[in-house]
């Protein structure tokens, strides 16, 4: 006589299974790990400027959202929308299949009919970006027929030289600003919010690399852009901000 199947019981054996190997298999990528003190060799130690990180709990996730067999937003991606909003001070965030995407949604946003005229981009208007960065920063705006006016980068910092927006700007023609910051360090907000708030430009900041850092300023430099204290880059009159896209 062949015992019964419990769906349950099989499916708590493949999280845990997934854990297990999820565990042996990733333990290497991890600070601390074996193969994260080894020696640093010049010419052959390969040195990402970014990677993956996760432990056992994303890879388990994944894995239970694929035994439900949802491989788009479901549960665990409207609760993550929720967390994040959380994280960031939001009410809402919507997440898409990328940071790529992110980008063209917030811009391409921008140019709906839904916008007052005198605010809504259209084809031909400039949008002020950074020379020396991620193309998918730059493809958005050539994407809704817009022109991109490009600024120089730090080199030290790899973020945009911000005394430069001044003579990017062409009144009537510049329309926006969109920009990254570089490899989690944040690019001058003050300087670029000032720019925004002085020519009542539209700012998309792109935060592919960037989310979870951080930005201070003196209070009343704050106070006078409209943040709040755990809540940079919320709007005040005159400014419009699309947050935090990636």
């Amino acid at each position: 006589m062949s015992q019964s199947i419990d769906p349950i019981k099989i499916r708590q054996e493949i999280l845990r299974l997934t854990r297990e190997y999820s565990r042996i298999t990733h333990a290497a990528r991890r600070p601390g790990s074996d193969f994260a003190c080894s020696p640093f060799v010049s010419g052959e130690t390969i040195i990402p400027y970014a990677g993956r990180v996760f432990t056992e709990d994303e890879v388990e996730a994944a894995v239970s959202s694929t035994l439900d067999f949802w491989l788009t937003l479901g549960p665990e991606g409207e609760a993550f929308e929720h967390e994040l909003a959380s994280f960031l001070g939001v009410k809402h965030t919507l997440l898409v299949n990328s940071g790529s995407s992110a980008n063209l949604l917030a811009l391409t946003a921008l140019t709906s009919h839904k916008i007052p005229e005198k605010r809504r981009l259209r084809a031909g208007d400039e949008v002020i970006t950074c020379a020396a960065g991620f193309p998918t920063t730059v493809a958005p705006i050539l994407q809704n027929g817009l022109v991109p006016v490009f600024i120089d980068n730090d080199p030290v910092t790899g973020n945009v030289r911000v005394e430069q927006l001044e003579m990017a700007f062409q009144a009537g023609k510049t329309k926006a600003v969109m920009m990254a910051h570089t490899l989690g360090n944040p690019f001058d907000l003050g300087a670029v919010l000032s720019f925004c708030r002085k020519h009542d430009l539209w700012l998309i900041e792109d935060n592919c690399d960037s989310l979870g850092s951080t930005y201070s300023m003196p209070v009343a430099k704050a106070n006078e852009l409209g943040f709040t204290e755990n809540s940079p880059g919320i709007p005040s009159d005159g400014i419009h901000i699309t947050r935090y896209t990636g």
